[in-house]
């Protein structure tokens, strides 16, 4: 709104707060961005080519926000992708292959050895190290319980705890 008062143009501006996320959950992160960029769950959900109970779910945090997924949120959000990301798209995205190499070296085990004690079929784990193939949320988390008792855990997401 604006008007003339004693010969000077007067502008009244409303700006509106915003409340960013009180956790850096993807959850949040995924409803904040959405709601800051005005769209609606539908709006986002025919822009991602899913069905809007899906976005509402992932909000709520009723089902973590798969990799692939929250690259294109992101890309549509214009966000960071890693707002989006759990611990297991964080692993993929450090990349998984030098994080698991870098826990079997610090383990000193080989590939079928750490295979192993990890429960995997050798020849399966040997894909997923060379990057043959990606890992199942499944097979990371039996990979981060199988580490429990070490402390390379936080190794699979990039961190170096002996740092």
């Amino acid at each position: 709104m604006c008007e003339f008062h004693q010969g000077k143009l007067l502008l009244h501006l409303t700006i509106p707060f915003e409340e960013k996320p009180k956790t850096n959950l993807p959850s949040d992160n995924l409803k904040y961005y959405r709601q800051r960029k005005q769209m609606t769950t539908r709006q986002l959900a025919e822009k991602m080519d899913i069905v809007p109970s899906t976005v509402v779910m992932y909000e709520n945090g009723k089902h973590p926000i798969p990799y692939n997924v929250a690259i294109k949120l992101a890309d549509v959000l214009e966000i960071e992708a890693s707002l989006l990301y759990d611990d297991f798209s964080r692993f993929l995205s450090v990349p998984y292959t030098e994080a698991l190499k870098s826990v079997r070296t610090a383990l000193g085990l080989s590939q079928k050895a750490f295979a192993e004690r990890i429960g995997l079929v050798p020849s399966y784990y040997y894909k997923i190290e060379e990057g043959n193939r990606r890992p199942s949320r499944k097979v990371y988390q039996k990979i981060y319980a199988a580490l429990e008792t070490t402390s390379l855990q936080t190794s699979l997401l990039g961190e170096h705890p002996l740092q």
